[in-house]
């Protein structure tokens, strides 16, 4: 009996803490993020060494072994791979230090939205399929959107230190260059600028280095069919182009052109009815920190068109401004749908192109 106590005593204990609104809200939000992530591997078989090496994932780290070894990796930013690099010289797989890094980053930009707007915007950015997946998976954009929403929370109180947190972030993605918009409006610009520039140089510095122009990324992206054509063009090129005439299949699902367009356009038209939102709420800084992406993935074609869900990722204000606004009920339906929808597409990475 004895025993018995002993041994139930460390439950009882958590039982009898008393935690504030804001720890339990804390919790809440640290397990929706463990949960969706669980959701995604499973849809991944737990092969999870198999799941890092698809697509760009292998990219990155193959550069974090081998360096910038072909002219058109540069299309994938320097400070990610790096990043895995030193934590692989502690003697861990290059593949598994890469999923520890994004895992561990994947964390801070609901934390950040949980901070600045809430709980409801906070769940609802980690419930995004898309966040799911591409902050588990090997790619940048944990790192990138960490360090973009600590500059922007930084830019009024100390504006040097936002100017270097962007910097990095452009490093790690090259298209976080575009939230710009967002920090040119606070009074302390010049020094956010200041060191914000000082990277845009080593960034241009490190591309006539490696491929011998400062404009090399230019060259590379129109490999990938990318151009500003608008949304007509978008959708033909969806709809008939050598990338989605390609056998693509998820199990017995045959991909066809129809099923790219809805694939980015459900993103699309989502992002855009959330920044919407924010412009008829005047809420400028969030509208100018999202309005470049969207605007973006009307008027490209390509391979990016088909990366909608991706790298719409930045637009983080026009998303969680959804969550926002719904009430429990409908929120709680829509949580469900999009932790149903992580499932597929952790089944869609491993057998065809997300994004």
């Amino acid at each position: 009996m004895r025993d018995n106590l002993l041994k139930s005593f460390p439950l009882v204990l958590f039982m009898r803490v008393k935690l504030s609104d804001s720890q339990k809200k804390f919790i809440i939000l640290i397990v929706a993020i463990v949960v969706s992530k669980l959701v995604l591997l499973a849809g991944a078989d737990f092969e999870i060494e198999k799941f890092c090496m698809r697509w760009d994932g292998e990219h990155f780290i193959k550069i974090a072994d081998e360096g910038y070894y072909d002219i058109h990796e540069l299309a994938f930013g320097p400070l990610f791979p790096a990043t895995i690099r030193l934590l692989s010289l502690l003697g861990i797989e290059t593949w598994l230090a890469a999923f520890i890094i994004v895992n561990l980053l994947s964390v801070v930009p609901p934390l950040i939205v949980f901070r600045r707007w809430g709980l409801k915007p906070a769940l609802f950015l980690a419930l995004n399929p898309a966040y799911v997946l591409f902050t588990t998976a090997p790619y940048s954009e944990a790192m990138a959107l960490s360090l973009a929403l600590l500059a922007y929370d930084l830019r009024e109180k100390r504006p040097e230190l936002s100017g270097i947190f962007l910097g990095l972030a452009v490093l790690a993605k090259y298209t976080m260059g575009l939230l710009i918009f967002a920090f040119l409006l606070d009074g302390k610009r010049i020094r956010f600028l200041i060191p914000f520039s000082a990277f845009g140089l080593v960034l241009l510095l490190f591309f006539n280095s490696v491929g011998g122009s400062p404009w090399v990324y230019f060259d590379i992206e129109k490999q990938w069919d990318a151009k500003m054509r608008g949304p007509v063009a978008q959708i033909k090129w969806m709809m008939d182009s050598w990338f989605t005439n390609q056998p693509w299949r998820i199990r017995d699902f045959h991909l066809r052109g129809i099923h790219w367009v809805v694939h980015s356009w459900a993103f699309l038209l989502t992002y855009t009815a959330g920044l919407l939102i924010l412009l008829k709420e005047k809420r400028v800084k969030e509208f100018l920190f999202s309005a470049p992406f969207v605007i973006l993935q009307y008027l490209v074609t390509g391979v990016p068109s088909i990366s909608t869900p991706r790298l719409l990722l930045p637009a983080v204000p026009a998303w969680t401004v959804l969550g926002e606004k719904m009430n429990r009920v409908i929120f709680s339906i829509i949580a469900l749908i999009l932790l149903i929808s992580t499932y597929y597409v952790g089944l869609w990475h491993m057998q065809a192109f997300f994004g």
